[in-house]
């Protein structure tokens, strides 16, 4: 496929030939943090570093009405019920980091899969044209590469946008990608030794990488069961902040709010990390104390998630727990110590 340059006095032209029909999202300011919300061209900025919460919000809101229920006396099944799940709307999201779209993707194979279809994720996912934003200054607290991504990344795009010295450089990723690009008219150009030149100097910017793999080969009993999970846990609050803010973190709770004539029903953001998400209706609770929700949250991201992803892992390097973290786990200490631990053991 072609690659593409838009100048950057053309670049408010680009997007308004691109959101023509549909929703623009790109990061926006909110308040001291930056969020991708609904926005005009004129106000689309590529000066920011990331986004404070991850994409997931546009197709996993934190509070999802599903359908409400009301009485109708005059019928012999008294409950109507009316579908309230958010209309898919055609959109474009402009300025998705790498880390975040392959994140994205690692959530569209827990909510669509061989088993099930979750339809509201699936109306909202497949209704919206990615457009991500490589890293070509990463950050401090990114570890994409450690974790199998990169900071020009495409897994999750349909195209990937870039700076290049002509203006911004514009690869299609996907046929849908390609598309888009071909209906606004842009000037072709050949950016395939500036894109590769940029992304190898932004990998080696991150430096070399810590060396996850061992977890994949460790018997999973073997690292369950691994008695340092104790001393992992010591510091951790359970507040969730490293749930919430996570691009791939997915659970849920739903809930009904009703009264004598009816009510609603929605799902809501859930952690692992809180003792009532495990708790059973008898008062047992599978995960009792601090140890083993701890356990639930790696094990989860690393292992049980690469299990059932052809290895692709729960975590991509985005670095938001890293730094926001308010007792300073980082996930990359824990990665290496799930990589080393009782290793002379196991052999």
């Amino acid at each position: 496929m072609p690659e593409y340059i838009v100048e950057e006095n053309a670049l408010k032209d680009f997007l308004q030939s691109i959101s023509k029909g549909r929703v623009l999202l790109s990061p926006q300011g909110v308040g001291d943090k930056c969020q991708i919300t609904e926005t005009t061209p004129d106000k689309v900025t590529l000066n920011f570093t990331n986004t404070h919460i991850s994409p997931k919000t546009l197709f996993f809101p934190q509070t999802e009405w599903l359908m409400s229920f009301q009485k109708d006396h005059s019928k012999p099944h008294p409950y109507v019920y009316q579908d309230l799940g958010d209309k898919a709307k055609s959109a474009v999201v402009f300025g998705i980091r790498p880390c975040d779209a392959k994140g994205l993707s690692v959530s569209n194979k827990v909510f669509q899969n061989d088993r099930f279809t979750d339809p509201y994720w699936k109306g909202k996912y497949e209704s919206v044209i990615k457009v991500g934003l490589a890293c070509k200054d990463p950050f401090p607290q990114c570890f994409c590469v450690a974790m199998g991504g990169s900071p020009y990344g495409a897994t999750g795009l349909d195209v990937l946008a870039f700076p290049s010295e002509k203006g911004l450089g514009l690869k299609p990723i996907t046929d849908e990608g390609a598309k888009l690009l071909a209906e606004a008219n842009l000037k072709e150009a050949d950016l395939s030794s500036e894109l590769k030149s940029q992304e190898e100097a932004a990998i080696k910017a991150q430096g070399i990488p810590d060396d996850y793999s061992p977890i994949d080969h460790r018997g999973l009993l073997n690292l369950f069961q691994d008695p340092q999970w104790q001393s992992i846990a010591e510091n951790c609050l359970n507040c969730g902040v490293c749930t919430f803010i996570c691009p791939t973190c997915h659970c849920f709770d739903i809930q009904d709010e009703e009264n004598s004539e009816g009510g609603v029903r929605m799902r809501n953001w859930d952690t692992c990390m809180s003792w009532l998400f495990t708790v059973h209706g008898t008062g047992h609770n599978p995960r009792p104390s601090k140890t083993e929700r701890v356990r639930q949250r790696f094990m989860h991201k690393l292992k049980y998630i690469p299990m059932k992803q052809n290895g692709d892992r729960g975590c991509t390097g985005c670095g938001r727990c890293v730094v926001l973290c308010p007792v300073n786990i980082d996930i990359r200490s824990v990665a290496l110590r799930m990589s080393t631990l009782n290793m002379q053991k196991q052999a």
